[in-house]
């Protein structure tokens, strides 16, 4: 199988980016056809029908079923919340610009010209209940949706479209079957037919049914997992804690090395998601960590997870591990030795970040299940996921803490540090105030406007509650991205030495020099000469905890104001540290106007004179099991050739015991990045974190190569330290 597996992926890499138009046509044949029904059966009836229409792919990956594109690598396109590009997806993929140029009709575009609605990757950042999927199957939700005697009409309707989409995924998955049985008729390959017969036996009985072995359970979570993308969510759609979920099928016939190579099909198979192609989807996969009683979760599943991805080394799905003092000393020792070797996975998290979810009124034995649901945001399968989907908008600090300053008429009437915090909180509590209200107000409107019957009925409660899942989970936690901390603990500290403590610049002509873009390079080098968030170094340190404290203490007020639990919030970078840079003017951490800010909540590349220990010192100085409920990322570059399991391990350990939250580690050279650049073919297999999402270094875009070649650089002793 191992040889089938690696063929499967050499395919699947070397397969360009295409579009697809089957799902946006039969949608748009749907609704023309159900225009009249209520929306949440429109839009069951248009999901079932995409899934009894659309093309079966059972020929490029034979092991597993499952596709939501006519062809792999082949856009899917979702026209209800538009056609066109993520941002970050570009900037991460620059060949991917131009692909949808001609290629989707006039008559789709003008249909959904004014019927769209929400962001291209739809909601997403969910994991939903695939232990119910599992070990339950479908048919006992479709059974749940009829017990119900309505006499509420919008309930009534909802169930309905619930049992719709849950049965169309049942037909699907008995497509599924016809198609692979036809397949192996027509097969000569004896590894390949009987790829096809495994497939065909276990779609006539799961997800309807119970999964009776680890595959049928595996075969089970792919075609959820796709459904679910096919449904409209796309991008951050998560598996959850399969490693808990698939436990039951460790028995006294468990074949560690058959049960690896499963999960590494399995795990090209959720690669071949076609929502932006290439483009990163940030499709999660969370093992191990302790339960509610304090026990450890590893199993053997857990380190067949880990070497399945090892063998396929593939950017997405991403593997998180969460870490604890008790951790399984293989599973540990295997983690350290796949970062050491420069996998750049397991990405990892510590278990006080269940203390988190507790703090913010979740049930104890909830807040352990919880998993990675995106690039590093949090949630608890299906129970929550408001800690990512960020409807309450983003505290960008650097952008903040600029406005107050450019915008303030008397610049000079700010005589101290307090005064000055005192107007950046002004800012910062209009600016939360006013997402909150915007967040409430959108989150009513995509559950008017886009309903997910399928997703909806994944999640715990939302069947007996006859409601959507942005209004039906058992937890709704009112989420906020936030990011730029660095810069602008970099921007205060630096304004506190240069204006208010050696006076060598009044903050009149320190805002002039922003304006000018540090023409006066004497004025930038003062400014990066001042000390920097993330050298253990309280100068700097100081300014971090006091803008985290007021961000607190405005998220506060405005859950007291507008009713909500308490709020998660999440510090995410992936690729939008660029995008932010294009908006913001220069600042007073020295940095130039239109620039990159930091790519995650450790240092500014460049500034970590003091060495990682220190980054991590300063970082685990945030509480995150207070202050950061939602996630926060961490990068790390460590050079090869002294990362070694003996030297990572302490490091790890005494991080996570010291309660830092989220820990993405990259080891490699520089040499070898640009060896990669030169020759890409040669390297196909090199994975590495950039900050949200994990990608083979020879996909990316040359701005993302170059970054991680400069952060290796640094690391090294190769770059002057300076931004």
């Amino acid at each position: 199988m191992k040889k089938l597996i690696q063929q499967i992926r050499d395919e699947l890499m070397s397969t360009e980016d295409t579009v697809c138009l089957q799902r946006a046509r039969l949608v748009t044949e749907a609704y023309q056809k159900y225009d009249s029904d209520p929306i949440v059966l429109k839009r069951a009836k248009a999901f079932a029908h995409v899934l009894r229409c659309m093309d079966l792919d059972v020929e490029s990956n034979p092991i597993f079923a499952g596709n939501t594109s006519s062809r792999p690598r082949a856009w899917m396109l979702v026209p209800e919340h538009g056609i066109g590009y993520a941002p970050q997806v570009l900037l991460e993929n620059e060949g991917l610009a131009g692909l949808l140029d001609g290629q989707i009709p006039k008559d789709l575009r003008d249909y959904w010209a004014d019927r769209k609605f929400g962001g291209l990757a739809g909601i997403g950042h969910l994991a939903v209940d695939l232990d119910r999927v599992v070990h339950q199957g479908l048919e006992s939700m479709i059974a749940e949706t009829r017990r119900y005697d309505d006499t509420d009409p919008d309930k009534k309707v909802y169930r309905q479209a619930m049992s719709i989409a849950l049965q169309a995924v049942t037909d699907w998955a008995h497509r599924y079957a016809d198609a692979a049985e036809a397949a192996a008729r027509s097969q000569d390959d004896p590894l390949v037919r009987e790829a096809h017969l495994r497939v065909a036996q276990a779609c006539r009985h799961v997800p309807a049914q119970p999964a009776r072995n680890l595959f049928e359970a595996l075969q089970a979570i792919a075609l959820v997992h796709l459904a679910i993308t096919i449904e409209g969510h796309g991008m951050s759609v998560s598996i959850g804690l399969p490693d808990r979920v698939l436990e039951p099928f460790i028995d006294d016939d468990f074949d560690a090395e058959f049960a690896t190579n499963l999960m590494g099909a399995f795990m090209l198979k959720i690669t071949a998601n076609s929502l932006f192609g290439r483009g990163s989807k940030t499709q999660p996969i969370t093992v191990g960590g302790l339960n509610h009683r304090g026990e450890d979760c590893c199993n053997a599943l857990t380190l067949c997870f880990l070497d399945a991805c090892d063998l396929v080394r593939v950017g997405d799905p991403h593997v998180f591990l969460r870490w604890h003092k008790r951790i399984d000393p293989q599973v540990k020792q295997r983690a350290v030795e796949m970062l050491a070797d420069g996998v750049s996975m397991p990405l990892l998290i510590g278990d006080v970040t269940a203390q988190g979810f507790i703090n913010a009124g979740v049930a104890e034995e909830d807040a352990w299940e919880y998993c990675v649901i995106g690039c590093n945001e949090l949630g608890i399968p299906g129970r929550s996921a408001d800690s990512a989907t960020a409807m309450a908008g983003t505290i960008q600090y650097l952008e903040l803490l600029n406005r107050t300053l450019l915008e303030h008429p008397e610049p000079d009437s700010i005589h101290d540090m307090p005064q000055l915090l005192a107007c950046l909180e002004e800012t910062m509590t209009r600016r939360a105030f006013e997402m909150r209200k915007h967040g409430e107000q959108r989150r009513k409107r995509m559950a008017e406007h886009v309903p997910t019957p399928l997703t909806s009925a994944l999640m715990r409660g939302c069947i007996s509650r006859g409601k959507d899942m942005l209004t039906g989970m058992d937890y709704h936690l009112p989420g906020v991205y936030e990011r730029g901390l660095t810069n602008a603990a970099n921007a205060l500290a630096a304004i506190q030495q240069i204006v208010f403590e050696e006076g060598s610049l009044s903050m009149s002509e320190l805002l002039q020099a922003m304006r000018d873009d540090f023409q006066d390079a004497s004025v930038r080098a003062r400014l990066l000469a001042a000390p920097k968030w993330g050298n253990n170094d309280e100068r700097a340190d100081r300014w971090a905890t006091e803008l985290v404290a007021m961000r607190e203490r405005i998220l506060d007020e405005v859950d007291a104001q507008f009713g909500n639990r308490p709020h998660m919030v999440c510090h995410v970078v992936r690729s939008l540290h660029h995008l932010d840079g294009k908006r913001i003017a220069a600042s007073s951490d020295g940095r130039f106007a239109w620039t990159p800010v930091a790519d995650s909540i450790g240092a500014q590349t460049g500034t970590a004179l003091a060495g990682p220990t220190a980054v991590l010192n300063s970082v685990t100085k945030l509480n995150a099991a207070h202050n950061y409920r939602g996630g926060y990322n961490l990068n790390l570059t460590l050079p090869k050739s002294s990362a070694t399991p003996d030297t990572l391990l302490p490091m790890i350990e005494t991080f996570f015991s010291n309660g830092g939250q989220e820990l993405q580690i990259n080891c490699f050279d520089t040499a070898t990045l640009r060896a990669a650049q030169e020759n890409p073919e040669s390297y196909g297999d090199l994975i590495v974190r950039v900050a949200g999402f994990s990608a083979r270094f020879v996909d990316l875009s040359t701005a993302e190569q170059q970054e991680l070649i400069e952060r290796a650089e640094v690391m090294a002793g190769e770059r002057d330290s300076k931004l």
